[in-house]
């Protein structure tokens, strides 16, 4: 070996042992065939409590830090065989007792001419700490939606008995259409909630028009289609973890743009809004109103069968469809 050489190979292993010692994660270096520990950095040291004398030598499994010693010499056999080991939430106790998270991360590698184990073990009891809060802020705000969507449900009910009875049976549906669809969790309880709402803008609408017994005028029929605006704009300003305030808002357009507000078409049209809209449909239709006594539920299908591919989504219109004659499906069984 030239002189060289050497000083290449020496300057290496200086530049390895000062990123050793100085690096901010713990790490120990095992030997291969015993996993006994051939070395440990003083940061390591420091987390634990312990002496560097009390570490070195003793294997794995044999520190006092270890909590599951049989998992730990199991995990050293799969170590030995795979070569890489990881563990993203394993707990390690102190040497005064306290435990802390870590994640702890092992692989093998060879070293001039033999191989070591070396594992990194990053303190990860604050991020535990903060994800933990994070939930609770989390739930929290789910609490505190929830009361939301209950007191505008409130006033819908103080003012329409009617429509908060249709919505929450919309909103069954809804979910029961976004289910069978195998939408994510988050998405169907986003359908949720906006179903739950969706003719809020009615609270603007006096009662002696929405429970009108004979049909409706220009000016009335007007006065009624701007609940969809107005629901908009009653939710809008609410920062739902959801498109709602647009669900809302769409609910009532169609899939070749004879709907309202906007007269929006295809894609334009959110998927919540969708689903709404064939739920609102089979609903309405199949209950009795103020003015009208109900169709039936085989006409309401037959009118979202008609509708499908030009007023509505077809996709949702076949889940619809399946829900009521294939699985039973019943407003009756819906939860109000």
């Amino acid at each position: 070996m030239t002189d060289q050489t050497t000083k290449h190979i020496e300057a290496s292993e200086l530049r390895y042992r000062r990123l050793f010692e100085s690096a901010q994660d713990g790490i120990l270096i095992l030997d291969f065939k015993s996993g006994k520990v051939m070395d440990v950095n003083p940061f390591l040291t420091a987390l634990l409590g312990y002496d560097r004398d009390e570490i070195i030598g003793k294997q794995l499994w044999e520190l006092g830090a270890i909590i599951d010693k049989t998992a730990a010499i199991k995990a050293f056999a799969v170590l030995k065989d795979k070569t890489y080991i990881r563990y993203e939430d394993l707990p390690m106790q102190k040497k005064n007792g306290e435990v802390i998270d870590v994640e702890f991360i092992s692989n093998a590698y060879g070293v001039n001419g033999d191989r070591v184990i070396q594992c990194n073990i990053r303190d990860i009891s604050d991020r535990k700490k903060i994800e933990v809060l994070m939930l609770e802020y989390q739930t929290l705000t789910n609490v505190s939606m929830r009361e939301m969507i209950r007191t505008l449900i409130a006033m819908v009910e103080f003012k329409d008995p009617y429509t908060a009875e249709h919505q929450s049976r919309v909103a069954d549906l809804a979910v029961a259409i976004a289910n069978e669809m195998e939408l994510p969790l988050h998405t169907v309880e986003g359908i949720r909630m906006a179903s739950m709402v969706h003719d809020i803008g009615k609270i603007g609408i006096p009662a002696e028009i929405l429970t009108k017994p004979t049909p409706l005028t220009n000016f009335e029929l007007a006065m009624v289609r701007s609940h969809a605006q107005a629901g908009f704009e009653i939710v809008k300003h609410i920062h739902f973890p959801w498109p709602l305030a647009m669900a809302v808002h769409q609910h009532h357009e169609r899939l070749d743009g004879s709907g309202y507000p906007k007269g929006l078409s295809g894609d334009d049209i959110i998927q919540e809004a969708r689903i709404i809209a064939v739920a609102d449909t089979v609903e309405a239709m199949s209950s009795d109103r103020p003015y009208r006594k109900s169709t039936g539920i085989e006409k309401a299908l037959r009118e979202i069968e008609t509708g499908s591919g030009t007023l509505f989504d077809p996709a949702i219109v076949d889940v619809c469809l399946t829900l009521f004659k294939k699985k039973n499906y019943s407003f009756s069984n819906a939860i109000i």
